[in-house]
């Protein structure tokens, strides 16, 4: 008996641990939700009056993230950009070289760092649709004339250009969406960034407004998928669970030390 309710207490931990993290993520840009999904555990019953199972408790088998699109909020920068679609960004730390490295987010809030590379918030450099970085220029000789950078511009083709001067424009390239044939598989690693698995299946880039990869809208952020009412109805239901398990656990240690006293 002590098993079953302690496997319900772990089970229930686990599930407040899952929507705490919901909740604390809910002003993270492009933040997919996750839930957990429960297993009855059994045990073979060894009689030969009563074959079949003996129920051993509980347990979370999976914690699956749900990658629906979240709201969209404009923000007028032209370097936040959002996917309207089922695409995900390829973004690769600049000196990681695993055969792995590659993550994947909704996530647009980009930048220029100090080469001009598009990186993401934590410096992640955003791939184009030939797994390339991308790179604005900051300067540019054009007869005998340095021209600086005016402007970026990002079309919903996911079409990157630089404004050099007052007419000059530089094409540097196309934002890489990726499809998974199974994205709620991702693995998530932390904030809005996921890793592709044997689940997901591996990542598909194309550019944008291929099919469903979807379209890129400029000076737009994509929010967390939650509703926050939502989520903190579930964790009040996960405590109680786990509140519940724990005082049946007491109670079952108390009958028990009674029993073994006598």
């Amino acid at each position: 008996m002590i098993s079953v309710i302690r496997s319900g207490l772990d089970a229930s931990l686990k599930h407040i641990g899952v929507v705490s993290n919901n909740i604390a993520n809910a002003r993270t840009t492009g933040f997919k939700k996750s839930s957990a999904t429960f297993q009855d555990i059994y045990a073979q019953k060894t009689t030969l009056l009563n074959p079949g199972k003996i129920g051993q408790g509980s347990r979370v088998e999976h914690v699956r993230p749900s990658q629906t699109q979240g709201p969209l909020m404009q923000t007028g920068q032209t370097l936040d950009v959002a996917i309207e679609g089922q695409g995900m960004f390829v973004v690769k730390a600049p000196n990681n070289t695993a055969e792995d490295a590659q993550s994947y987010t909704r996530d647009g809030s980009f930048s220029l760092d100090k080469d001009g590379f598009i990186v993401t918030t934590d410096g992640q450099r955003v791939l184009s649709e030939k797994s390339q970085f991308m790179q604005v220029p900051f300067t540019r000789l054009v007869g005998g004339r340095e021209l600086r950078l005016e402007d970026v511009k990002i079309d919903e083709f996911g079409n990157v250009s630089a404004q050099m001067g007052r007419t000059d424009i530089v094409e540097v390239g196309r934002i890489g969406l990726a499809l998974f044939s199974d994205v709620n598989e991702l693995t998530p690693i932390g904030g809005n960034f996921f890793k592709a698995n044997q689940a997901s299946g591996p990542a598909q880039v194309e550019g944008a407004f291929q099919g469903v990869y979807g379209k890129i809208l400029s000076g737009t952020l994509e929010m967390a998928n939650l509703n926050m009412t939502n989520e903190l109805s579930v964790l009040i239901q996960a405590q109680q669970a786990f509140s519940g398990s724990s005082r049946m656990l007491q109670a079952e240690t108390d009958m028990t030390k009674r029993f073994t006293n006598r």
